[in-house]
């Protein structure tokens, strides 16, 4: 127990020690610490340089798409052009990418369907064959064992070859048999030939048929490659001649505002020059032939009585607008006044109005309810009086006999 707590003790002072070193640690053993850290990989350094370059090619975009930090010696409406022209053909290329992908699949599905046409008939060939090979080769073992068995019970070497099986004598006819069997056997072979010479000429046109297409798709895939890279070369040569039709005609137009700029310049300042209202020529300010007069365009200000005579007529304006917006006003309360009378006495004769249609109604009413219990007694006397008539025993016994 004493050592083993002495090892713990021993263990934890070590941690500590190296957790956090003391003040006289050397520069040596801290240079070999540091030195002992974990380096990030290969695959590290690269993950945080495209980190940091994606976050400064973000910031980047953003200064400069932002039209509160960048707003001199930009066109906003020639880049939203731009962009919605760029759009337009992203979308219009994906889409030709999604139609070429798409007669890829088509094709592909195709050949695949093809392949298996070929691998069934191959399959359907092979099993027609063995399903022969089967059938031929059953027949000829049973006749075999048949030949072997009846050998064995006779105990004599019979010809296999004559039909002659069941009992002893001369066969006349096997030579002419075993010829026309030959000729059978030479005919099969040659016909066998012939069908396998077929069956590969037709697989070997199906392949070069298959070749010839896939290779008709890789020229198309070729094609359509080469298509694409045209157009975006012949894209990317249009987007440069706007460009720099872009700069041209924005430069025109700096110039063309400039020179137009300069000239509203150097006219104001011949205006200024010439203008007696701005040069106040004192000469020209009052008239030759009487001096207490002034011209009307040199005028500089009224006069104290002017003033207050423009002062009282507009005090007397505001006046007059207060007037006729008190009387405005009295007038509609006379109105809103008379609108409620008139509202007053349609409510009125409204409710006399259903109030005579209540009375009637309950008139109604009350002559329909003496009408019913008129004709009620009127039915009850015709039961009780009128109906009421029995035919006594003596009307029948009058005749004689019953009627009944």
């Amino acid at each position: 127990d004493k050592k083993l707590k002495s090892g713990l003790r021993q263990r934890q002072l070590e941690r500590a020690s190296l957790a956090s070193p003391g003040p006289r640690e050397s520069f040596s053993t801290r240079n070999l610490m540091y030195q002992a850290r974990p380096q990030p990989n290969a695959q590290e350094r690269e993950r945080l340089r495209v980190e940091r370059l994606k976050a400064r090619n973000e910031d980047r975009v953003k200064r400069l798409l932002n039209a509160k930090l960048r707003i001199y010696g930009r066109d906003t409406e020639a880049l939203e052009e731009q962009s919605k022209m760029k759009q337009e053909r992203l979308i219009a290329e994906k889409e030709r990418e999604l139609a070429l992908d798409k007669k890829r699949v088509d094709e592909a599905n195709k050949l695949v369907l093809l392949h298996k046409e070929q691998e069934k008939q191959r399959k359907l060939d092979a099993c027609q064959l063995a399903a022969y090979h089967k059938e031929q080769q059953q027949a000829k073992a049973k006749r075999d064992a048949e030949q072997a068995a009846f050998r064995r019970q006779d105990g004599r070497d019979r010809n296999p070859n004559s039909l002659f099986l069941n009992f002893h004598g001369e066969d006349l006819g096997v030579k002419e048999r075993r010829k026309m069997q030959q000729q059978q056997q030479q005919e099969w072979i040659v016909q066998q030939m012939r069908e396998k010479e077929e069956a590969r000429k037709a697989e070997a046109e199906m392949n070069k048929r298959y070749e010839n297409y896939s290779g008709a798709i890789g020229g198309v895939c070729e094609e359509a490659e080469k298509q694409k890279e045209m157009d975006k070369l012949r894209r990317n040569m249009e987007i440069q001649e706007y460009n720099r039709q872009l700069v041209v005609a924005k430069k025109m137009k700096r110039n063309s505002r400039k020179a137009e700029e300069e000239k509203q310049a150097l006219e104001e300042q011949q205006i200024t020059a010439s203008s007696k209202l701005l040069t106040e020529n004192l000469n020209d300010t009052y008239m030759t032939g009487n001096p207490n007069r002034r011209i009307p365009y040199h005028f500089k200000g009224f006069n104290s009585e002017e003033q207050q005579r423009i002062l009282d007529e507009q005090r007397r304006q505001i006046m007059e607008k207060q007037d006729m917006l008190a009387r405005e006003k009295e007038e509609n309360e006379r109105y809103q006044e008379q609108q409620e009378m008139y509202r007053r006495q349609l409510v009125l004769l409204e409710r006399e109005k259903m109030n005579e249609q209540h009375r009637e109604a309950r008139a109604l009413a009350h002559f329909h309810q003496g009408q019913k219990l008129e004709k009620t007694v009127q039915k009850k006397h015709l039961e009780k009086a009128v109906y009421q008539n029995p035919v006594s025993p003596e009307y029948f016994e009058q005749f004689g006999k019953s009627c009944r």
